[in-house]
């Protein structure tokens, strides 16, 4: 009795996978063998009666490296209708996000500037091109980093994540169907000939610029990301600088939101992690820096502003902070 082509398929995975593991595929789950099948299934011919040994080799390593989860993103990876579910039931207990369209004066946000100097006064951490493949239901991105990756810290990366998450549950970057009907539907066009729509997402500290091409055989997304922080800096001297243990960090143009910021965190250094450091030369500053610090211990500043006028001491750094 002849087979089916899906049945035929997943045989031609086992044999391969029991090629390339041989004795250890016994050791292998089924989820494995069946996400390669899925993935097989979305990218190649599959439904016009085809498919070939390099679709599966290819599938093999999208799957493989899906499942490692890289942390930078560098990486394809083929996003099933179950993840997604999943996803979008995590968006709406974790991320409460507002996309709102682009007007046309924002248009330069979506596309990379030619400057460096512009990359680094919009502090620009990356950006991440998508595209939905052949069936226009998966989902491949790659990560391009700006600025020296210099921006590309760990609270970042999970906050973009968290990001295109949403946006792949409720919104444009579900499938290019959807892509074409949220476009249509929410307007954003930021060019002359209506090809490409632009949507932005703006937290506490980043800006995401989504531009969407709703069009087969294009990359469908780009998504560029800008820190508000290194904006803001760039347009001002930095005061001074704050870390923590989870690689967080903040800079602070604003004297006053840097010393109250050093009031709050520091009973907690020990428990956060909290580090500081003043970049700053004014010595107002820097003496009600180490006068924080002192009183913490229930002592006071043996300088005076004189001191720190005349340079003869520094901000104090407890523990490296």
């Amino acid at each position: 009795m002849a087979i089916s082509l899906s049945e035929q398929l997943e045989s031609d995975i086992n044999e391969y996978l029991h090629k390339t593991f041989g004795t250890y595929f016994s050791s292998l789950d089924e989820r494995f063998a069946a996400d390669i099948k899925e993935d097989v299934i979305n990218t190649s011919d599959f439904h016009h009666g085809s498919y070939n040994d390099d679709d599966i080799s290819i599938a093999f390593q999208r799957v493989t490296l899906g499942r490692m989860g890289h942390p930078d993103w560098q990486i394809y990876h083929l996003c099933t209708d179950t993840e997604a579910n999943t996803m979008k039931q995590n968006v709406k207990v974790n991320t409460p996000i507002h996309i709102r369209p682009a007007s046309h004066e924002e248009a330069g946000l979506f596309y990379s500037q030619m400057k460096e100097t512009e990359d680094a006064a919009l502090g620009t951490v990356g950006h991440v091109r998508m595209d939905f493949g052949s069936s226009g239901k998966g989902f491949y991105h790659t990560w391009w980093p700006h600025n020296d990756d210099q921006f590309n810290t760990k609270e970042f990366k999970g906050e973009l994540q968290e990001v295109v998450d949403a946006l792949r549950a409720d919104g444009p970057l579900k499938d290019l169907a959807s892509m074409r009907s949220y476009c249509y539907r929410n307007g954003g066009g930021i060019t002359e000939d209506g090809r490409c729509f632009g949507y932005i997402v703006e937290t506490e500290h980043y800006r995401y610029c989504l531009r969407c091409t709703p069009s087969p055989g294009d990359y469908q997304g780009y998504l560029y990301c800008y820190d508000l922080r290194q904006q803001q800096m760039a347009q001002g001297k930095p005061v001074g600088r704050v870390t923590f243990a989870d690689g967080s960090r903040m800079d602070y143009t604003d004297a006053q939101e840097y010393l109250r910021c050093i009031q709050e965190e520091l009973p907690q250094h020990s428990v956060t992690g909290f580090r500081y450091e003043t970049l700053t030369d004014d010595p107002v500053v820097r003496k009600q820096v180490d006068d924080i610090l002192f009183d913490l211990y229930g002592e006071e500043n043996p300088q005076s502003l004189a001191d720190y006028e005349n340079g003869s001491n520094r901000d104090m750094k407890m523990g490296g902070m």
